[in-house]
């Protein structure tokens, strides 16, 4: 197996575009193409809008919601993986979410699947938009799946695993897209609330000791030393990193209102995440949020250089906003737990700059 899943996945990825049909991304816009969300034109059923779509899971976290026994709050990270996905595309306004849950007999026979669906109930109170942009366009629940997978996957506990997966439909007025990235304007952070859910297979088998994990090809896995229920910074470790994905849909509606600006979702790849947009620009990070604790102890016991940690985790920074220069401290006005990061500037290639001791580079996504 390789040990780097960003290899792995990048390989899965162009295989899934090989086997995707021209025909059937027909009506997709290109300026979506490789972005955190795809944006679709239909003239007769929605003449004055673009419609989003955004999908994901929530990985190897559900782990550790399985060895701490709490289902309720992996639905909001499920809920905010699609919606701070959906709203990196400004004026954006999610209307849909679908999901699907495959378990294992245990959860169904204990009603575990009810308590993820809490905590997903729970995201997508905070993804209602409708209110901020006055409109009718408000948060739905739509049709949900749950499949008995007993032959198909195992949990660290037998009859307890689990995985979950969830797909959010949104809405953006014409007139208020097409942001256009260029020399000069600021790059806004907004705070994270952790881990978010990426990094978990490098930040669980770095820090723990794996003694919840029943299976030997697994279990063997771990180097750490530390147990979920040990103290760490006011909490537990097993508390600090199941704590929920911060969702941006509404400090992103509340921005858009009065301010054009684009957003980046700073999911798995770290600041590699900048380099998804369009057009040949060095996205310059010269004064990035203090990461949290739980970064630091990850940085400590794993041995991973600066570059690792911001390329594999979010280190403290959820979301980025590209926003005009003269715009910038209004915004910071609008958003609590925000700060200016850095620049862009012109390059002869897109790449991202981390500038600390010495400068940390970035190309590629």
């Amino acid at each position: 197996m390789d040990a780097d899943y960003q290899k792995r996945e990048a390989r899965a990825v162009d295989a899934i575009k090989k086997a995707i049909p021209s025909s059937l991304k027909r009506d997709m816009l290109d300026i979506s193409k490789g972005m955190f969300c795809e944006i679709y034109e239909n003239k007769d059923v929605f003449p004055d809008y673009y419609m989003a779509c955004a999908i994901d899971g929530v990985g190897t976290k559900l782990i550790l919601a399985e060895a701490m026994g709490k289902y309720d709050t992996v639905g909001i990270d499920l809920v905010a993986m699609s919606a701070n996905d959906l709203v990196t595309f400004g004026k954006m306004s999610p209307f849909l979410f679908i999901d699907y849950i495959a378990a294992e007999y245990k959860l169904q026979e204990e009603g575990i699947t009810g308590d993820i669906i809490k905590g997903i109930s729970k995201g997508l109170e905070e993804c209602d938009s409708s209110k901020i942009f006055r409109n009718s366009i408000r948060m739905n629940f739509g049709k949900g799946e749950t499949a008995s997978v007993d032959e198909l996957m195992s949990g660290i506990r037998p009859g307890y695993g689990f995985d979950i997966a969830g797909g959010m439909i949104g809405f953006v007025p014409k007139k208020n897209f097409g942001f256009k990235v260029r020399p000069g304007q600021k790059i806004i952070s907004l705070e994270s609330s952790g881990l978010h859910s990426n990094g978990y297979t490098d930040a669980r088998l770095k820090l723990l000791k794996g003694d919840f994990e029943t299976r030997d090809i697994f279990r063997k896995r771990y180097d750490g030393k530390y147990a979920l229920d040990d103290d760490f910074d006011g909490r537990t470790i097993g508390e600090a990193l199941l704590e929920p994905t911060k969702i941006y849909v509404k400090d992103m509606a509340s921005i858009s209102m009065d301010f054009d600006v684009i957003g980046i979702n700073n999911t798995g790849y770290g600041l590699k995440n900048l380099n998804r947009l369009k057009g040949k620009h060095e996205f310059i990070i010269d004064d990035p949020i203090k990461p949290m604790p739980i970064f630091d102890l990850i940085q400590k016991e794993s041995k991973f250089t600066d570059e690792e940690m911001y390329g594999k985790f979010n280190m403290g920074m959820g979301f980025f906003i590209i926003a005009e220069k003269d715009d910038a401290d209004d915004i910071l006005q609008r958003v609590k737990n925000s700060r200016i990061i850095g620049k862009v500037e012109k390059a002869d290639k897109t790449k991202t700059v981390l500038k600390k001791d010495s400068n940390i580079i970035f190309e590629g996504y």
